[in-house]
């Protein structure tokens, strides 16, 4: 999951949980992705860090146009919504959504005071903040049982991007092969590297500072190193810019 910022000094900062998935050496392993859109820090927070200990990668917004650019630029698993957003509401969020993501899966938070019947009229799923964020948790699971991550999986939706830059892995040496909107791979000569828990990604070359979720690994044909697959994700709008940015400058 991912907490930090791309700070100004130009260092990416990312940081996400733990996860099971580079146990399985599983190349195309990738997490749901939820897009959590709420004006208050605090329910955002605690939200946010429930979400997080499921392994869902959460990213996090404040407010109307920021969710429509964040899904503008890649459309998430689930949306979540609190039903006031200042001068907007959640409903006509969840109706601007449609037009870029006519299936995505909405769940609407709010005081039980808060529940209209449009909710349930235009696909919405309401959750009273009452109840906590086990029940949050526990209807995102319902609504995407059965569904294949929006991530690239055999067929994948980024391109990825040679790279061959120099690194360190959990300070250890490595060189990062590819480079991609949601992720890299790279190479190491020991596997343990990327076990689980974040790891810490530095790229000197391109003076960035990553932390990034390991998803699979497997030896390369000499058996003396292993590729490792990463994952990764921006917190916002301006986050996500900037990474692709970087990418699309790869030659």
């Amino acid at each position: 999951m991912v907490s930090g910022r791309l700070r100004d000094s130009g260092v990416v900062d990312l940081d996400h949980g733990d996860t099971s998935a580079a146990s399985r050496g599983d190349e195309s392993a990738m997490s749901y992705r939820i897009l959590l859109v709420d004006p208050n820090s605090t329910s955002q927070a605690t939200a946010a860090a429930a979400l997080a200990r499921a392994d869902y990668r959460v990213a996090t917004v404040s407010t109307f146009e920021q969710a429509r650019q964040q899904v503008a630029l890649d459309c998430p698993d689930v949306l979540i919504t609190a039903i006031r957003l200042g001068a907007f509401n959640g409903l006509q969020l969840v109706l601007r959504v449609r037009v870029e993501c006519g299936d995505l899966p909405v769940v609407v938070t709010g005081a039980p005071a808060d529940f209209i019947h449009d909710i349930d009229r235009y696909g919405g799923h309401f959750v009273p903040s009452t109840m906590g964020t086990a029940a949050l948790v526990a209807r995102v699971a319902e609504l995407l049982a059965g569904r294949t991550p929006r991530d690239p999986d055999s067929k994948r939706r980024w391109p990825r991007k040679r790279a061959d830059l120099p690194a360190t892995v959990q300070d250890e040496t490595a060189t990062v092969i590819e480079l991609s909107y949601e992720g890299l791979r790279f190479e190491v000569e020991k596997p343990a590297v990327a076990g689980r828990g974040a790891l810490d990604i530095r790229l000197p070359t391109l003076g960035l500072a990553v932390k990034a979720t390991p998803r699979w690994s497997k030896p390369i044909d000499d058996g003396e190193s292993w590729w490792c697959g990463a994952e990764i994700a921006l917190l916002d709008v301006d986050d996500a810019q900037s990474w692709r940015r970087i990418v699309d400058g790869l030659n």
